[in-house]
């Protein structure tokens, strides 16, 4: 009796446990986000195309394309004040739209002429803002909308009902995110860099580590910092907390602090790291007060402490120790201090600003010069995608002419507006019409098997939902407007009048833009990875030695305003041609090209990066300090064969000269540079050069050795890669 009693309290325990670990799992049950930006966008087309039945309105699906236009950018936060701004630009489309059919009522080649230039102009920008580019985007569809197909019966009346359904659209979409799911407004800047000071600190202190080590935190600190601009320039103030140029001065800082840690830690351990207190006598101090500002900046941004700021560090040398130095040495010596004396400074004034940020008082702190523009002006990929563009509307404009397809002027509207998707693009137009070839299918199952079965409102807005859910669940945001298209080919109505032959019509306009936007996939200008990644590779190094060649000129008093335009141009893009190297480079198919290793290819893309950063910073130096009398005496002597004559070679696509061996091996590199210095440094009088202009100079040659260093990486992965192969057809 006693036995059956204690199993039956263990057969009530265990049901009351699994009971319990029921409820658990059902409370700590969370949806995922991807099903939220799902269920918002599918809720926000319905909504669009139920209230326009409801009205009695046309051109439901008018609204529908504008929420899935917006919903390309993928799950962000949103807010009235994104969704006026989207309005503004709707209803800016909308008037130059019809403007210019009031300019040219009659006279439609002149009209078009315009057009194509107004929509090129404002997709130009969609490509290169980095914010929300959807406002261009919505700007460039309405001018293309409100036009009627060459028609002049009630142009007007048919441009403010589109310009209305659009805006219809955009407060749906707007509204349903801010009430439903809201994504809260988060400080992203100041989460942002919580997370690269975390990455600064352990770079700090691993700074004499293992290669390896610190190469995956440089890309890591890249990386972050990459996102850290793209919250800058892309979030508004009312999501951050901070203005723009408050933003931008953090993000300064940051920056910089990368590049001290990056010069102070990519070299190998030298033989008196362990020993800088030797010809530093406070250095001790500075190395405790950086690595208190670090972990006192992580608990200031993660639980809101104030941080205690120490003084100015200022380096106090043993001067004999420094002289028994050999001069090599004693650069790298000079350098390394300085760098420390800086980065003890930046962290100084990140803290001040952090200070500022958690006081309760207004945000106040002094700004940064220099600016990071929101824009990303005269990408050489963005100019060309914008050309390309504009050949796509003129041909779909002779097509639309010339055989007067079904669908119209829609055909021009659609291949324009999404060639932005698939111009310079990974993203292949050869995908999306096999992507849109499933969404006929399915679309033609529902408008024979599903539409003709319905009969009530809520079966119509259930079936608009399940269906954009569909698309946006399971498919990439970027690409899943390609499968919401099925649903605009159902010519849903109010009334609705079923007609497979205009169902199949429809299907033809959407096929017919998908083709045109294969074949300027491949015209006028390639987008193969392969030829994409070999012009990138041979601009990256046109822009490098413009820099050069620009800091040299200077130095010589030759500079010129050419010359400035071209190394301003470089400094804007040279980065960003890296990392474009590192994107095409992932996409080249190797099995292709069997002589290459495509890791070995993304070693090479990344040290290309970490060259870019070092040639940068020595440009910023030499130029900054180009009035230093020894610095241009030093750059007087007149050598064979420089770093600019090596990256001129390589940007025109052939092999550097190699009989000069004293350039091609670090070794011989460092001991000709100790000698060159030696040779200089006897030639002084004693006292004849301020000590100022001898820690510049030393700083200077410490930065070369670094970029040299760099490039030696490069030549070392480009002599295991076989870049001519790049140049044979995969066929």
């Amino acid at each position: 009796m006693q036995k059956r009693r204690t199993q039956v309290k263990e057969a009530v325990g265990a049901k009351q446990a699994s009971l319990h670990t029921l409820l658990d799992r059902l409370l700590s049950f969370s949806l995922s986000e991807k099903f939220k930006f799902a269920v918002k966008v599918s809720l926000s087309i319905m909504l669009a195309y139920i209230i326009s039945f409801a009205q009695g309105w046309e051109n439901g699906s008018t609204a529908a394309i504008a929420i899935m236009l917006i919903a390309v950018a993928g799950p962000v936060a949103e807010s009235v004040t994104k969704g006026l701004r989207r309005v503004v630009g709707t209803i800016i489309g909308a008037v130059v739209g019809m403007v210019l059919i009031g300019l040219f009522p009659q006279d439609r080649e002149l009209y078009l002429i315009f057009l194509s230039i107004c929509v090129s102009i404002a997709l130009y920008l969609t490509r290169a803002y980095r914010g929300d580019n959807t406002v261009f985007m919505l700007t460039a569809v309405t001018m293309m909308m409100v036009f009627k197909n060459g028609e002049v019966d009630d142009v007007f009346l048919y441009g403010i009902d589109r310009t209305f359904m659009t805006v219809l659209g955009i407060a749906i979409f707007t509204f349903v995110g801010i009430f439903l799911w809201p994504v809260k407004a988060k400080n992203d800047t100041v989460d942002i860099t919580n997370e690269i000071v975390s990455t600064q600190e352990e770079l700090y202190s691993k700074r004499d580590g293992e290669r390896a080590e610190r190469k995956a935190l440089y890309e890591k600190l890249q990386s972050q910092e990459a996102a850290l601009k793209n919250s800058v320039t892309g979030t508004s103030t009312e999501s951050s907390g901070l203005n723009l140029a408050q933003r931008n001065t953090i993000l300064q800082n940051v920056r910089q602090i990368d590049e001290l840690l990056m010069l102070l830690s990519y070299h190998d351990e030298t033989h008196f790291s362990g020993s800088y207190g030797k010809y530093v006598t406070n250095f001790d101090q500075a190395d405790h007060e950086i690595k208190q500002l670090f972990s006192s900046l992580k608990n200031a941004i993660g639980q809101q402490k104030e941080i205690e700021i120490p003084a100015e560090w200022k380096a106090i040398y043993d001067k004999e120790a420094v002289a028994s130095l050999s001069h090599t040495d004693r650069a790298a010596l000079i350098a390394t201090i300085l760098d420390i004396r800086k980065l003890h400074g930046q962290l100084r004034a990140l803290a001040e600003k952090i200070n500022a940020i958690l006081s309760p008082y207004p945000t106040r702190f002094e700004l940064s010069k220099v600016t990071t523009s929101s824009f990303n002006w005269f990408d050489t990929e963005d100019m060309k995608g914008t050309l390309i563009t504009f050949l796509i509307f003129w041909a779909t404009v002779i097509f639309w002419i010339t055989l007067n397809p079904p669908g119209g002027f829609l055909i021009v509207t659609l291949a324009t507006a999404l060639s932005v998707l698939t111009t310079y693009s990974p993203l292949k137009p050869s995908i999306l019409i096999i992507l849109f070839t499933f969404s006929f299918i399915f679309a033609a199952a529902m408008y024979i098997l599903v539409l003709p079965n319905i009969h009530y409102g809520w079966e119509l807005a259930l079936f608009i939902f399940l269906y954009a859910f569909m698309g946006f669940y399971f498919i990439n945001p970027q690409i899943a407007i390609f499968f919401l298209l099925g649903l605009a080919i159902l010519n849903l109505g109010n009334p609705m009048f079923f007609s497979f032959q205009i169902f199949m019509i429809t299907l033809l306009v959407f096929y017919l833009f998908l083709f045109m936007l294969l074949l300027f996939y491949y015209v006028p200008f390639s987008t193969k990875p392969e030829v994409l990644f070999r012009s990138i590779k041979e601009r990256f190094f046109k822009l490098s030695a413009d820099l050069l060649e620009r800091s040299n000129k200077l130095l010589a008093g030759k500079g010129s305003f050419l010359g400035k335009i071209k190394a301003w141009y470089a400094q804007k893009h040279l980065i960003a041609t890296a990392r474009k190297m590192q994107l095409w480079a992932s996409k080249i198919d190797t099995k292709y090209f069997d002589t290459l290793d495509q890791k070995t290819l993304l070693a090479f893309t990344k040290e290309c990066e970490t060259f870019s950063y070092f040639l940068l910073m020595m440009y910023r130096e030499e130029t900054g300090h180009r009035n230093n009398r020894l610095i241009q005496r030093f750059k007087e002597g007149k050598r064979d064969f420089t770093l600019t004559d090596t990256l001129s070679q390589y940007a025109r696509g052939t092999e550097a000269i190699n009989h000069e061996k004293t350039w091609s091996d670090p070794k011989k590199a460092i001991d000709n540079i100790e000698q060159h210095l030696k040779t200089f440094f006897s030639q002084m009088q004693p006292k004849e050069y301020g000590e100022d202009e001898i820690i510049e100079f030393y700083e200077l040659i410490a930065m070369r050795r670094n970029v040299w260093i760099s490039f030696f990486n490069c030549q070392k992965l480009m002599a295991k890669l076989d870049f001519n192969a790049l140049t044979r057809s995969r066929f």
